[in-house]
């Protein structure tokens, strides 16, 4: 693995961002949230290494804390720190848990030269369908199809910030399933939510107004629109999402 640059960014009271440059076109974030007696860890980037900082944080609080790790679906880039959290509660959708299981040996093969540390497996031990609810600090884990069928996204009331996955990425999303339709329910309810803040995997600062422009991209996509990118790296995932959406 290249040089695992990082930095910290607080984005609440409660709320932090670590910030990963270690993969070719993007930034990672894994984000910490803490609450009354939890903490709950969005993510967990490349391996036990990348999770050092993060645990760091955790061992500092002056009152010990259960974490909960939230993978917001099956990617490498943000499931292989699981194995530091192996005693602790890993929530996920229950596709997410099924396509990490059929997929781990193969994304590891493919993307190894990533890892940072060690990327033993471990599948979340909670799955649910629809939403669970943490009612006492706020916490609101949901359902959200779109980059991938298991994605799932997190909305803390107490502070405004609602945190989508990959779901929503600039300058343009990465569409892995061909489900279009439910790509852009899930945007749709996201314009429902009081967010005062939009974060994402690979994107900070995003707002309402990404989130009209990714339902515009996606509504193009689905029907053949002819687009174009400025960018080389943009044309080159719209090249791909048309490919995967056999247009």
């Amino acid at each position: 693995m290249k040089g695992n640059t990082m930095n910290t960014q607080t984005i609440s009271p409660k709320a932090k961002v670590y910030v990963f440059d270690s993969i070719e076109d993007y930034v990672t974030h894994v984000f910490l949230i803490e609450k009354k007696s939890r903490f709950y860890l969005i993510d967990t980037f490349c391996g036990s290494d990348s999770m050092v900082p993060v645990l760091d944080t955790i061992h500092l609080s002056p009152q010990q804390k259960d974490v909960i790790v939230i993978n917001t679906h099956f990617h490498w880039d943000h499931v292989w720190g699981n194995c530091c959290f192996a005693g602790c509660t890993i929530i996920s959708h229950e596709k997410c848990r099924k396509s990490m299981e059929t997929h781990w040996e193969t994304q590891l093969d493919k993307n190894r030269n990533y890892i940072s540390g060690k990327a033993e497996k471990c599948l979340p031990n909670l799955t649910f369908t629809e939403k669970l609810t943490f009612c006492e600090d706020g916490i609101e884990i949901f359902y959200s199809p779109g980059h991938t069928e298991d994605c799932i996204s997190v909305f803390d009331h107490e502070e405004g910030i609602l945190y989508v996955g990959d779901n929503l990425e600039k300058p343009i999303i990465y569409v892995e399933s061909s489900d279009i339709p439910a790509y852009v329910k899930t945007l749709e309810r996201y314009l429902r939510y009081p967010a005062t803040q939009i974060v994402s995997g690979h994107t900070l600062g995003l707002t309402k107004k990404d989130i009209l422009s990714a339902i515009e991209y996606l509504n193009f996509l689905s029907t053949g629109h002819p687009m174009t990118f400025e960018s080389a790296y943009a044309q080159k995932i719209h090249l791909q999402n048309l490919g995967q959406c056999k247009v």
